[in-house]
Formats: C-alpha cells, sequence, structure tokens
C-alpha cells in the first residue's frame, strides 16, 4: 500500500473513532494478532509553556497553548485530537514503548518590537534572540497499560493523551472516565514541580535583559533532566500487581 492511501485511511480511521466507542484496525495495512489500532491523539498542558506542535507513534501531537502564568497548578488546557492518529497494537504488553517528540515555546508572553503595526514587520534580532530559547525534545517512552476496564485491548480506549507536566515530565492516559477521576495526575504534578528550576517570568526585551543568566541556567538544567514520572509509575504499577496480564500469558 503507497504512503498516500495509508495517510488517507489513517484520517478516514480517525474520523470513525470519533463516531464510535473502539477503534477500527488500520485496513489493508495489519491484522490477525499483529493488528494496529489508530489512536486519536490528544495533549494536556499544564504550565506556562506552550506545545508547538511534535508527534507520537507517528501521530501528531496537537500545539497545545499553556495556561496563564498565574493559573499554574490550578488549571489546565487541552489541544484536540485534530492532527493525525499515533499507531497502537492491539494488545498492550509489558515494556511497550513508543517514540515522543515535541516542540516547547517556554515563554509566550513574550512579544518582540513591532516597527510596523499594520504590517506587523516585527524586529528580528529580537525574535532570533528569543528562539535560541525554543526548546525540542525526543524520548522512547514506556506507554502505561490501559485502565482495568480495558484490559490490555486498546480497541477500549477514547485515544491516546499526553499529559505535559512540569519540569519535561510525560504522563500517558487513554481518554477514559476512570482515568479522569484519578488523583494520581494531582500527585504527579506536585511531584514533578520539585524537580526544577522555576523559569522566570519574561514578556519584554527589559525582562530578557533581567533575567538572562537565570533563563540561561533553566535552558541548560533542562537539558540534562530525566524523564522519571512515566517509568516511575509503571515500576509502582508492577509493585502493586495492577498491571493487566499480556496475551501471551493468557
Amino acid at each position: 500500500m503507497s504512503k498516500t492511501k495509508i495517510g488517507l485511511a489513517i484520517l478516514a480511521l480517525v474520523a470513525l473513532s470519533s463516531c464510535t466507542p473502539r477503534f477500527e484496525p488500520f485496513v489493508g495495512i495489519t491484522s490477525g494478532k499483529n493488528r494496529t489500532y489508530a489512536a486519536p491523539v490528544e495533549a494536556i498542558e499544564y504550565n506556562y509553556e506552550n506545545v508547538s506542535g511534535g508527534s507520537i507513534g507517528g501521530g501528531c501531537i496537537p500545539d497545545t497553548p499553556g495556561v496563564d502564568d498565574y493559573d499554574v497548578g490550578k488549571k489546565r488546557y487541552g489541544g484536540g485530537s485534530t492532527c493525525g492518529a499515533a499507531a497502537l497494537r492491539a494488545k498492550w504488553t509489558p515494556g511497550m514503548s513508543m517514540r515522543i517528540s515535541w516542540d516547547l515555546l517556554p515563554y509566550p508572553g513574550w512579544r518582540p518590537k513591532v516597527f510596523n503595526a499594520s504590517g506587523l514587520t516585527f524586529d528580528h534580532d529580537q525574535v532570533n534572540i528569543m528562539r535560541n530559547y525554543d526548546e525540542y525534545y525526543s524520548y522512547e517512552i514506556p506507554l502505561p497499560p490501559p485502565p482495568p476496564s480495558a484490559g490490555d485491548d486498546f480497541g477500549k480506549v477514547a485515544n491516546i493523551t499526553v499529559h505535559f507536566l512540569p519540569c519535561n515530565q510525560i504522563f500517558i492516559t487513554y481518554g477514559t472516565i476512570e482515568e479522569a477521576r484519578n488523583s494520581v495526575l494531582r500527585q504527579m504534578f506536585d511531584e514533578s514541580q520539585k524537580l526544577c528550576t522555576p523559569r522566570p517570568s519574561v514578556k519584554s526585551m527589559a525582562d530578557y535583559r533581567k533575567h538572562k543568566a537565570k533563563m540561561d541556567a533553566v535552558k541548560a538544567e533542562r537539558k540534562q533532566l530525566p524523564q522519571i514520572i512515566l517509568p516511575r509509575y509503571i515500576k509502582q504499577l508492577e509493585a502493586e500487581g495492577k498491571l493487566p496480564l499480556s496475551s501471551s500469558k493468557k
């Protein structure tokens, strides 16, 4: 099957998934025990930072603005499932992983000097200075199992939801009411906030000049942060005996 036909099949399946509680397998791509589901991708941002696109499992992570700086820790903002589907094997198995990459705009409140308001002509020197602080991340992350109501069957979940927690931490859920009622994300938010130095508030070039040393230090620190929340949580589930049995063990 050509790449064009595969892409059209994925788009069609994403549309179907919005009308049904189960994903449909990629028609003509996989079948039998190796069949694959098309999982719409949702993003939820808990920070002041903006997620400027990315991908997970071949599916597009939508652009997702952060919350206002005074609402961090109080609210969250979600990007819609609008730009593609991740490929999920039908059955979850221990050790299952997926590549995730995303771009981060850490100072979304900053605005460059405008020379011509009618034509929106910006000071490109200022723009280039601030672009140096954009961040790019890519990890191979283990996937947690679906919630107990789904067992190990990805066909019983709604989507793949990427939660962007403080300090570069990632957590994955699958869009179920069962997960929404779980308090673990609140605990993870509080825990992850302690892993790094808060960014300074930068909304002007005066702020940039005032905080440049701290901005540089924060950027260097973020590059060294391990992505630890998800693996730690999987180990916790294993210790508690909450991981569903994989199909190979049935």
